[in-house]
């Protein structure tokens, strides 16, 4: 695996499943700056698996877990939201290097093991989970832009992607979770927010460079 990458924006293309949850706040610990967007004691998190396959410039497999959607407020007072990323695992070396030096992501490495109808995932860190899943219903075409809040240094930056392609109901399914890291703390308690996630068939996204919007 090679650490090169190449620099942004990136214009990928791939397959993916999302999963929505209810975080509790009370189990997030957050970085200084960030405040939880917050309902009844509960914040909006986000489960996900991706393959960015060819034509991407860099060709590999990610898991994420964003247990928070945040906010910061800028200098200027205005308040900007996004997801906070607490986990992330790649198998290629070019996208954890470019995820810490670029966007500042907690990204490491994990080795993927793909199934007909899931994925089981084993980290450097020891996190072990399998997911599985299927699609459920009618495709549609959608667009939507994706944020993120992670703080690098005394500061904020945003990563901002755009994501469009062919979206369909999912039925999904964690098995075999077991992690020490604290950026799972959450997870054991955290509950689906709908019964079903999505299924990106074939989605279509620009991975905007960086953007640092603030001190803390």
């Amino acid at each position: 695996m090679s650490a090169s990458y190449p620099p942004p924006p990136w214009e990928t293309y791939g397959f993916g499943v999302l999963c929505p949850y209810l975080v509790r706040v009370a189990d997030l610990s957050l970085p200084p700056g960030l405040e939880p967007v917050e309902k009844l004691g509960r914040t909006l998190g986000l489960l996900g698996y991706l393959e960015y396959r060819p034509p991407s410039p860099l060709v590999y497999g990610e898991l994420f877990w964003m247990p928070a959607t945040v906010r910061f407020r800028t200098p200027s007072g205005r308040h900007v939201q996004g997801y906070w990323v607490a986990r992330m695992y790649v198998d290629h070396a070019g996208s954890l290097a470019a995820g810490r030096e670029l966007w500042h992501l907690p990204k490491s490495l994990a080795r993927f093991e793909r199934r007909e109808r899931g994925v089981q995932i084993d980290a450097d860190d020891g996190t072990r989970l399998g997911l599985d899943f299927s699609s459920a219903g009618p495709a549609l075409h959608l667009k939507s832009r994706v944020a993120t809040l992670q703080v690098a240094g005394d500061g904020v930056v945003r990563f901002c992607a755009d994501v469009a392609g062919l979206t369909r109901p999912a039925r999904t399914t964690v098995r075999g979770f077991s992690s020490q890291h604290q950026g799972w703390a959450a997870f054991p308690r955290a509950r689906r927010a709908l019964g079903l996630g999505a299924w990106l068939e074939r989605f279509e996204t620009t991975m905007r460079a960086p953007e640092a919007i603030g001190s803390l």
